[in-house]
């Protein structure tokens, strides 16, 4: 008879296994990697149900960092604590951040051609995410109305700060107009780990206040430390997922610096690469990370250390973050406050996954004869096949990849 402590590592060794499964067909941004989350942790291993997963997703929305990562690192947390968060971490990211080295290394040789597809097909995703999202908001005149207003208001504003505003204008009407009945816990926060905000904290200011010093008096390593000091506070303020992140990238690596880290033409192929990686978007920072050491005249080990840094540098941060606030998460959703916001933040989560859909979808439509009547076919044919719970994502991918 298997004991429980047994029973834990098979089931560990289980999920670690479908994370990288997972891993492998996370292609397409924040929003489609939801729709999988869904599909493969909730509808077919019941990891955890569709309500804590919409409220983790809600929580990493307002915490800085990559939004689809921390959830997944806090599925891990809550399956099996801090070392099973750390390696679904691991196995989340490495896939594409393998990928992307590679893609520096080899970056005069690429093509973009084959990856024609990936934009309708990733459009279907989100807009397969949002249906089956749907199903789960609540009925009642104000749920309705928050994911309506997040909607319109994401899609005229157009900016990442709609995100932190509108989940917190949910969280506040759900609190003063809401219904959902609970059991209050009044009781004070127990164990509060400090150590990794502390360390969040430090290694931020840290890391500017070693990269001024190795600047002054020791330039022959201080590009890597100023590097890592750039993309770590990138990591450290980014609200909004990945699109956010492209922009700061395009700022403080392209379009601010005299002597720029990267070109366009580079900075656009890295972006154009990414549609194709599976695995969390923010991956692009090992691709920028790595190709400024090689503008700056590295070598290949150069530009491996590049890439190390990018990574390390990106998803330290909301990592760290994660790692504190998930702990509490369960004590501190009891509290009235709280608790109250949690409808009002699902049901604008909701909204912002249709928004999504709507900015994928707009450019497609502004293409003009056969293009336009191919995306569509490809779009409709990727919810069409999700719809059939047998066909893995993964096998999505591939064909739309091979057709392109």
């Amino acid at each position: 008879m298997i004991n429980k402590s047994d029973f834990k590592k098979v089931r560990d060794i289980v999920f670690l296994k479908d994370v990288l499964l997972l891993t492998l067909s996370a292609i397409g941004g924040p929003e489609m990697h939801l729709s999988l989350f869904l599909k493969k942790l909730v509808k077919d291993k019941r990891y955890i149900s569709e309500s804590e997963l919409l409220e983790l997703n809600s929580l990493c929305q307002i915490l800085p960092g990559p939004t689809s990562t921390q959830t997944l690192t806090a599925i891990g947390y809550k399956m099996g604590g801090a070392r099973l968060a750390f390696l679904a971490l691991l196995i989340w990211i490495m896939p594409a951040t393998i990928i992307m080295t590679i893609f520096v290394l080899t970056s005069s040789y690429l093509n973009l051609d084959y990856l024609r597809y990936v934009g309708p097909m990733a459009v279907g995703f989100i807009i397969f995410a949002a249906y089956k999202m749907s199903k789960i908001l609540k009925t009642d005149t104000l749920s309705m109305s928050l994911a309506a207003i997040a909607c319109i208001v994401s899609v005229m504003a157009h900016s990442p700060v709609s995100f932190p505003v509108l989940l917190i204008f949910g969280a506040v009407m759900s609190v003063n107009f809401g219904k959902r009945t609970f059991i209050p816990n009044d009781k004070p926060i127990l164990n509060v780990r400090w150590a990794n905000f502390i360390l969040f904290v430090s290694i931020l200011i840290g890391a500017a206040v070693v990269g001024a010093i190795t600047k002054q008096y020791y330039p022959s390593i201080a590009r890597p430390v100023l590097l890592f000091e750039n993309t770590y506070r990138m990591g450290s303020m980014v609200f909004g997922g990945g699109n956010v992140l492209y922009s700061m990238i395009l700022t403080e690596f392209v379009e601010f610096r005299q002597k720029r880290y990267l070109t366009l033409a580079e900075f656009n192929t890295g972006l154009g690469l990414l549609q194709a990686v599976p695995g969390p978007t923010f991956s692009l920072a090992t691709y920028a990370n790595g190709m400024a050491m090689k503008t700056l005249g590295y070598n290949t080990f150069g530009q491996l250390i590049g890439c190390a840094v990018g990574t390390i540098a990106i998803f330290l941060p909301g990592t760290l973050m994660i790692f504190f606030v998930y702990p509490i998460w369960n004590q501190l959703k009891l509290y009235p406050i709280v608790n109250r916001s949690l409808d009002g933040i699902i049901a604008v989560a909701i909204g912002l996954v249709w928004s999504a859909a709507c900015f994928m979808i707009m450019p497609m439509l502004k293409t003009t004869g056969p293009i336009i009547t191919t995306n569509l076919i490809v779009m409709a044919l990727t919810i069409g096949l999700l719809s059939f719970k047998k066909i893995p994502p993964l096998v999505i991918v591939i064909l739309t990849i091979l057709a392109g």
